[in-house]
């Protein structure tokens, strides 16, 4: 059976996406789900990673790989086996060493939890995709229950923003009012413990957006190279013919603009966002940046030549933009690695922006 595109993007990211969970709970039999839930020194994934592992050994995701991956996965076998949860640390300079080519150094204080399918369960899953989909964030509750010799069972639910919670946790109250009032609010999942209950909290925030202005050759290989290192795209273009689902598979949103007058309108442009124009002409350009200007993303870049930047930069101060204001937009976008076919450019850009959002250089 061929293979989609979506599917494919998927295994090359490897990173465990909740639809793939919920494609995994729907089929009915039991597996686990292995999460990382603190790292300390040089591992190779970090707090977070995820990684499913079925029951006849297939993987997908990864928490590193290596030796450690591989104990983790057959530890999650047995629990599957059994049907309950571990927690376990693992030591990797003591683990790997003499073992692999490659040493870390570091500590991973893993999650492996049996998922058994069900009703409740899979409303979770479901609610968490849909929340993903619109692009608004939810909170991860996971009750762990009955600890003996290790081992225990776990109960997930879902918080929304409004406080609607989906699944078979009972929550105490004071714990939902925390995280109604965002008391939980990092990327990472955190053990709370409260009145002798134990659980675990896994804020579930938005991908980062990537808006992409223009879906010609180069944001066709942005809007790609975006979804495989984790985020979420929105591609706009006045042109049907490129802007559409079939194009832009992996896209979140699709849009076809009539003109870019009103570009932003209904866009939710906030700091995790980043915008990248690259439309097919001068004038689209100037038009979508002059409206980029008066949000507040983390990025702002635009495609072009030193020339026609400093045109356009003209145009935008003689309409009262200031040139501190222009002087954050990075244009010519992308690191300055010689790049010059679309996919060269496309890296170069894509570079530019997991730089700016891992805090490197600006």
């Amino acid at each position: 059976m061929p293979v989609s595109p979506v599917q494919l993007w998927e295994e090359l990211t490897m990173e465990l996406s909740n639809q793939q969970i919920l494609d995994c709970l729907e089929k009915g039999a039991p597996f686990a789900l292995a999460a990382i839930l603190s790292h300390q020194g040089s591992t190779p994934r970090t707090s977070g990673s995820r990684m499913v592992v079925m029951p006849d050994g297939t993987l997908l995701g990864t928490i590193g790989g290596g030796l450690v991956e591989a104990k983790v996965k057959d530890a999650c076998l047995t629990l599957i086996r059994e049907k309950t949860c571990q927690i376990q640390s693992f030591f990797l300079d003591q683990e790997l060493k003499g073992s692999l080519d490659m040493v870390c150094g570091g500590r991973l204080t893993v999650l492996m939890e049996t998922l058994v399918p069900g009703p409740e369960l899979i409303s979770v899953f479901q609610a968490l995709v849909a929340q993903e989909q619109a692009g608004q964030k939810g909170v991860l509750v996971s009750k762990l229950s009955g600890p003996s010799q290790g081992e225990f069972t776990v109960q997930k639910s879902l918080v929304l923003p409004d406080g609607t919670v989906t699944g078979a946790c009972l929550i105490p109250k004071p714990l939902l009012e925390d995280i109604c009032d965002d008391r939980f609010s990092g990327r990472f999942p955190t053990v709370h413990s409260l009145n002798l209950e134990e659980f675990i909290i896994q804020p579930m925030p938005p991908a980062d957006t990537l808006f992409i202005f223009g879906a010609g050759h180069v944001g066709f290989v942005l809007a790609q190279l975006a979804h495989l290192t984790g985020f979420s795209t929105v591609v706009m273009d006045d042109r049907e013919a490129f802007a559409n689902k079939n194009r832009f598979p992996q896209a979140r949103q699709v849009r076809v603009a009539r003109d870019y007058d009103d570009a932003f309108k209904g866009l939710n442009v906030d700091s995790h966002s980043y915008i990248v124009i690259l439309t097919r002409g001068h004038l689209h350009d100037q038009t979508v940046l002059e409206q980029a200007l008066f949000t507040d993303p983390a990025y702002i870049g635009m495609i072009g030549s030193r020339t026609k930047r400093d045109r356009i930069y003209d145009n935008l101060m003689a309409k009262g933009i200031s040139k501190e204001r222009l002087n954050s937009v990075y244009s010519p976008v992308g690191l300055s690695i010689g790049a010059q076919t679309p996919a060269e450019i496309g890296v170069s850009i894509m570079a530019q922006i997991i730089q700016i959002r891992q805090g490197g250089p600006v």
